[in-house]
Formats: C-alpha cells, structure tokens, sequence
C-alpha cells in the first residue's frame, strides 16, 4: 500500500467491560487505487461473552468529482 492509499482513521469506538461483549467500531476514509474515488469503510467486530468473534465489514466508494460537486452545490 503506498501513502496514496493509506488510510486515515476517522472514527474509533472500543467498548467492553468486565462480562461484556466487546465491540471495536471503525471508520476510515482513503483513496481508491486510481485515486479517482473516496472510499469510506466501516468495520465492526464483536466478541460475545463467551469469545465468539463476529465481523462485519462495509466498503462505499463516492467518485472525487462528484463529491466536489456536491460540496459546490452545498457551500455555505
């Protein structure tokens, strides 16, 4: 991955407590590979109290341009 590509964490969640599940919530925000797009993830995982994982992964990709001219229309 070059630093084109590396990704910037937006959003970091880490709750648990003792007999709780745990849960790791991320966002994070990067440049596709053709540096066209914005790609924005979301990952979340659990553990259940007795340490079973579960993974959850959403990947969204919004094109440069349209998002510039999104924030065109939108500017304030």
């Amino acid at each position: 991955m070059n630093d084109a590509q590396a990704a910037m964490l937006l959003f970091r969640r880490l709750e648990g407590a003792a007999r709780q599940p745990l849960l790791l919530h991320e966002l994070e925000a990067r440049l596709s590979a053709d540096g066209r797009s914005l790609v924005i993830s979301r990952y979340r995982e659990r553990y259940s109290a007795e340490g079973k994982p579960y993974r959850h992964e959403v990947h969204r990709s919004i094109p440069i341009a349209a998002l510039l001219r999104w924030m065109a229309r939108h500017e304030r």
